[in-house]
């Protein structure tokens, strides 16, 4: 890392030969943060994001570009390939979110939607329809017969009673405790809390975006957050995935449909309303996450909760202040910093409200998704069998498309290395693990001395 400041030519290594690398952007970037990135994706990830990268900067934008559609420079975002492209991983990213966010909202029906059903309909023939929102207390004075299984266990139970001293209890009879009483966050602070910061949203959006964005768009962006972040955490907590993209695409296609495309400010509206459905879901997803490791380290709800509000107040302030430091010394966005998920942000929002596609982008962009939508239902169709990781995945293959391919060649060399150490070696994961965080966290270190040396003016070699 230290190296690529005094010689930034490491940032594009030519690997295939000058010509791919000029006219094409087929570069190797040795970062070690995104080598190790690759290494806790794994090889299926980054295998996925290298077959966009190869059908996205291989296929489309040599034939963009051939067929005039793109006429301009490769690496322009505006005229040439590069942001022709972002339309067709745009696509891709909507039909993975919504095939994906539908499946979590259907699967607890699917599954559980007969139980439910008849539940309701034996409660409601009997009269007790109040049992099933649970405001009903059993009856004492009735009595059924026992089956087999219910027998078998009361008499385990029974002989175990007898066995053992009436003060004495199995450990295993006893349901495991959340946390205690005094160290759970009491719900009037949590209902406090959630008002103050919807006002302290609506307030910052008004201070700094004015009337551009009508106050019924904030408070429905926000509920939506809120609804979202549910299935966040859901999701989270199933797959060890927040997803996040598809959450914020999702509600960038629902204010489509609300925000007419004639309304001069439907572009700022609709990239707001992603933006608070993205942040909310990606912070409930952390606190969740925070609070399960914890929870299985037996600390505190309480004094996590705090420590979170602690620590997200120092963040923003500081966090801010390292943008404004990063942005006095490099130019963002630039080579070194490209930040294609802005752009990504901005083309959605001109996808989903018909404005700026260029042309046969659309074309190109249903059929890529139509082609997903099958392909993400046949993942979720396979979850737990072998042949899943086979199939490629939305999300993996649209990034693998609008990154460049310096980029998702590092990641892809690190997804290798996991492969090699994983399954051909059949070593455990804890060293290659370590690996990686050590390569992610050494070039966070070392990239704060290159900022010195951008702001000192240091000379490159």
């Amino acid at each position: 890392t230290l190296t690529s400041y005094f010689v930034p030519q490491i940032h594009d290594l030519p690997i295939f030969g000058l010509p791919l690398a000029n006219d094409w952007l087929w570069t190797l970037n040795p970062s070690p943060a995104y080598v190790g990135q690759g290494i806790i994706m794994g090889p299926a990830t980054t295998l996925h994001m290298l077959l966009g990268a190869i059908v996205g900067w291989g296929i489309l934008s040599p034939l963009a570009k051939r067929k005039g559609w793109a006429s301009g420079p490769v690496d322009d975002w505006q005229s040439g390939s590069k942001g022709w492209i972002v339309w067709v991983s745009l696509a891709i990213m909507l039909a993975d979110s919504i095939i994906s966010l539908g499946w979590l909202v259907l699967r607890p029906l699917i599954l559980h939607g007969p139980q439910w059903y008849f539940k309701t309909q034996e409660s409601v023939r009997h009269g007790q329809i109040w049992s099933l929102l649970g405001l009903q207390h059993p009856q004492g004075g009735s009595y059924r017969a026992l089956d087999s299984s219910e027998y078998s266990a009361s008499h385990r139970l029974r002989s175990r009673s007898i066995s053992q001293p009436k003060n004495r209890v199995d450990k295993d009879d006893i349901p495991e405790m959340d946390a205690p009483p005094a160290h759970l966050v009491p719900n009037r602070v949590v209902v406090g809390l959630l008002i103050v910061s919807v006002l302290f949203c609506v307030l910052a959006i008004r201070i700094i975006f004015g009337a551009l964005v009508p106050f019924y768009a904030i408070f429905l962006a926000i509920i939506l957050a809120l609804l979202l972040s549910i299935m966040g955490v859901r999701a989270q907590g199933e797959t060890d995935l927040n997803p996040v993209s598809g959450i914020s695409k999702l509600t960038q296609l629902v204010f489509a449909l609300i925000i007419p495309s004639s309304n001069p400010n439907a572009v700022t509206i609709n990239l707001l309303a992603g933006a608070i459905s993205e942040s909310g879901a990606l912070q409930a997803g952390d606190m969740m996450q925070d609070l399960k490791t914890g929870h299985l380290l037996g600390a505190s709800p309480r004094a996590q909760f705090y420590g979170q509000m602690i620590g997200s107040a120092v963040g923003a302030v500081a966090s801010a202040g390292v943008y404004k430091l990063y942005t006095s010394v490099y130019r963002v966005p630039g080579g070194l910093f490209q930040v294609p998920t802005g752009y990504v942000w901005i083309f959605t929002a001109r996808l989903v409200t018909g404005k700026g596609l260029p042309q046969m982008a659309w074309q190109w962009a249903l059929g890529a998704g139509l082609i997903f939508a099958v392909l993400t239902a046949l993942r979720i169709r396979g979850q737990g069998r072998w042949w899943q990781a086979c199939v490629p995945g939305g999300i993996a293959v649209a990034v693998g498309m609008y990154n460049t391919p310096s980029f998702t060649l590092a990641r892809t060399t690190g997804g290798l290395v996991s492969w090699y150490w994983r399954w051909y070696r059949k070593r455990e994961d804890t060293p290659v693990i370590v690996l990686a965080s050590g390569l992610i966290l050494g070039e966070g270190l070392v990239s704060i001395l290159n900022l010195l040396l951008a702001s000192m003016q240091v000379s490159h070699l």
